[in-house]
Parts: structure tokens; sequence; C-alpha cells
């Protein structure tokens, strides 16, 4: 994983295989949770194969989703400028603790 670019070096907390939805698609993959971003990598076998990143100290809002409105494996991330990425994963209450303690010690220049 390459180094971020300001003094703290980047680490990883947790990878675990996740489904993004973008549109109708739920894109396979896995989420990656480091101590500056999340970051998404799709299989290669999905249509759409682009990486979808977003930065700690952009996250506004973590919370628990259902997907397809019935099965309780979703959660939902929110960044500043208002996009919602959607995404299935299970053990969702942990990661999105995992999200919420790394996002602030972020913003207070803890990691």
């Amino acid at each position: 994983m390459p180094e971020a670019t300001d003094s703290l070096p980047e680490a990883t907390l947790v990878k675990v295989a996740a489904n993004l939805f973008r549109g109708p698609e739920a894109v396979g993959g896995h989420l990656e949770i480091t101590t500056h971003r999340l970051l998404f990598k799709p299989h290669a076998i999905n249509i759409q194969k682009e990486p979808a990143e977003i930065n700690l100290t952009d996250i506004v809002e973590v919370g628990k989703r259902n997907t397809l409105g019935l099965v309780p494996n979703g959660m939902y991330v929110r960044t500043k400028d208002g996009t919602e990425y959607r995404f299935v994963v299970w053990g969702r209450s942990n990661l999105i603790k995992i999200i919420q303690a790394a996002s602030k010690d972020r913003i207070e220049g803890k990691i």
C-alpha cells in the first residue's frame, strides 16, 4: 500500500469482502479500511471496475442500512459533499465502529 503524503504512514486496519452499490449493480470486491481512507477494490469480473476511495476526513456519517429494505447486512457512508456510498458487508456494527473511531482520530491528527 502506498504511503500517505503526510508524515504519518498509512496502515490497514481491516480488509473485508464487500459489495458496493453503483446504480442497480452491486459491485463485488473488497473494502479496506486504513488509518487514512476507505478503499473499495472491485473484482475483475465486474462490469464496473473503478475503485472507490473515501478519505476519512471527508466522512460525516456512517450507519446501518438494510439491503433491499429487508436484509440487515448493509451500511452507508456519507461524505461532506453529500455522496452516499452503500455497502453490503458482514459484521457491519464492528466496521462502523472502526470507521467512526478512525475518522475521529484522523480528524484530530492522532493517525
